[in-house]
């Protein structure tokens, strides 16, 4: 299969082409306007990766009942991410308690899908001052032995943890030689400390400023070692939890090919204004702004077709691409997907010059429309 005429937008660069699709991936790309489907107006972007995502559509990964209940959610929220895009997601929970961690990994080994190929686990190893709307009562300290039991019960599958490393440092460099990538978050660590994260195997920084310590000229703490040492950097470019100049400043003095957009969305995503929940915590929805009641951000209602324009109208397009596909699918490991070269799956968003999602490819087949 062929589809012609269309401008693709690659890591190198973008320019009107071919992309041929075999077997489930890209085979070739050609600057030719060859025999095919003719997309002409139209362009193509390589699927979007979401590694930090709770729910959507009134489904979410941070309460359920039961295990099966897990899994509808989980299967249930596939066919809303790819409406947006997504081809790739990581379902992220919060602090929870033990028995509800285990049910969440057990349920993620049993899927089988590449879609999904892992978890993200967003506590409970953090620091209860910048706990955000998760639940404190939930937060505990660094153990290894409940780890393990995750990797198993996941069968390998947890992709990260989001840890705050003054709690442990060592702690981050288990993580790491388990194959996990631990990620810098709901921290109050100063910058020595957060320096000596990374050093030890921290390669990532989850939603950078938002529920960490906050930059001080003479206390400049977990944010500056971030933008210094961290090998990749969360952002939600919403333009609520970072404001669209502070991401200009992150994109001039950042390498871009470090940051990853993330939506951070949760259950509330798409729906009206109301009160929803986030694990065990009730938060309102009021103009799309998710908030607990004593008013701290509750994640997002951000979807990734929404930050990819955000992104593009501070940008570019290829930098937006990077952000949104090819950074998040290396921050995981995930080397098979995230751009559009030869041998990687054929994993494609086709949007229209106003950037609304026309089709996607997952595998070569159109999933949506």
């Amino acid at each position: 299969m062929k589809l012609t005429n269309v401008k693709i937008i690659t890591p190198y660069k973008e320019f009107k082409g071919t992309i041929e699709i075999e077997k489930g991936r890209i085979k070739r790309i050609s600057e030719e306007i060859e025999e095919g489907e003719n997309l002409e107006g139209m362009i193509a972007v390589p699927g979007f990766i979401d590694i930090h995502t709770h729910g959507i559509g009134g489904y979410d990964f941070t309460s359920w009942n039961n295990k099966d209940e897990f899994l509808r959610n989980l299967l249930e929220m596939k066919k809303l991410y790819v409406k947006h895009g997504v081809t790739t997601f990581l379902p992220t929970t919060v602090t929870l308690p033990r028995e509800n961690l285990m049910e969440a990994c057990r349920a993620i080994g049993e899927i089988y899908d590449d879609a999904i190929p892992g978890i993200h686990l967003e506590g409970p190893y953090i620091n209860e001052k910048y706990a955000g709307a998760q639940d404190p009562r939930y937060i505990r300290i660094p153990d290894i032995k409940e780890v393990r039991e995750c990797l198993e019960l996941s069968k390998g599958k947890v992709k990260t943890i989001t840890v705050a490393p003054e709690k442990n440092l060592d702690f981050i460099k288990y993580l790491s030689d388990l194959g996990i990538h631990p990620s810098v978050g709901h921290t109050d660590a100063d910058y020595e400390t957060a320096a000596k994260a990374f050093l030890y195997g921290a390669d990532r920084t989850t939603h950078l400023f938002n529920a960490m310590r906050p930059f001080h000229h003479r206390d400049p703490g977990v944010i500056l070692a971030s933008i210094n040492f961290s090998k990749y950097i969360e952002i939600i470019p919403d333009f609520i939890h970072i404001d669209k100049e502070v991401i200009k400043f992150l994109l001039n003095y950042v390498d871009v090919n470090r940051l990853v957009a993330i939506t951070d969305s949760i259950i509330a995503t798409g729906l009206n204004d109301g009160y929803y929940t986030l694990g065990k915590t009730i938060i309102t929805v009021r103009g799309g702004k998710a908030l607990t009641k004593e008013g701290k951000l509750a994640g997002s209602t951000l979807t990734m077709d929404n930050a990819f324009k955000n992104l593009v109208s501070l940008r570019d397009l290829k930098d937006a691409v990077l952000m949104t596909s090819l950074n998040p699918a290396l921050a995981v490991g995930l080397y098979d997907r995230g751009s559009l070269e030869p041998g990687k799956r054929a994993d494609i968003v086709i949007l229209d010059e106003s950037l609304r999602i026309n089709r996607v490819y997952v595998k070569g087949e159109i999933v949506e429309p």
